[in-house]
């Protein structure tokens, strides 16, 4: 398929956590996949599909970013693409998705991410800000903290 051709679609949290776990936490227990925020009010999740076949996947939570407080914001997590897909653009499909959804649909003024720190140059790439030391997730390795600006 070509892939601006492909839509991303809003998802149940369920949709996603399969391609989140296979990608982001092989080495761990399924359920570290379903994350606590995965049902709040205002939570959303995107995949991109290939016929049937989920590409990508993303989900964004409401949750307040500390580094500008008293601005509404959404966080992004659990972004993954299949990994025989990486690097062919439904990362950016589904991220510029997710950001066209918030746009439109929510008052939220930034979108920020903890991201591994071997794929902030995608975030970069994307728009996002990175701020900030790298620190260490046990278990998921090294990050670094971005935000991209929904609305000035």
């Amino acid at each position: 398929q070509i892939l601006h051709m492909l839509k991303v679609v809003k998802v149940p949290p369920e949709i996603v956590r399969p391609l989140r776990h296979k990608v982001l936490r092989p080495s761990l227990p399924f359920d570290t996949s379903c994350l606590s925020s995965d049902h709040d009010d205002g939570a959303c999740h995107f995949a991109v599909l290939d016929d049937e076949t989920i590409m990508s996947v993303a989900s964004a939570y409401y949750e307040l970013f500390a580094e500008f407080p008293g601005r509404d914001a959404f966080r992004l997590r659990g972004m993954a693409t299949e990994p025989e897909q990486q690097g062919k653009g439904f990362g950016s499909k589904v991220l510029d998705g997710m950001v066209s959804y918030l746009q439109r649909h929510t008052k939220a003024q930034l979108l920020w991410c903890n991201a591994r720190v071997s794929v902030i140059g995608f975030y970069e790439k994307m728009g996002f800000e990175i701020i900030g030391k790298e620190f260490d997730i046990p278990n998921l390795g090294s990050h670094k903290t971005g935000y991209f600006k929904l609305k000035e």
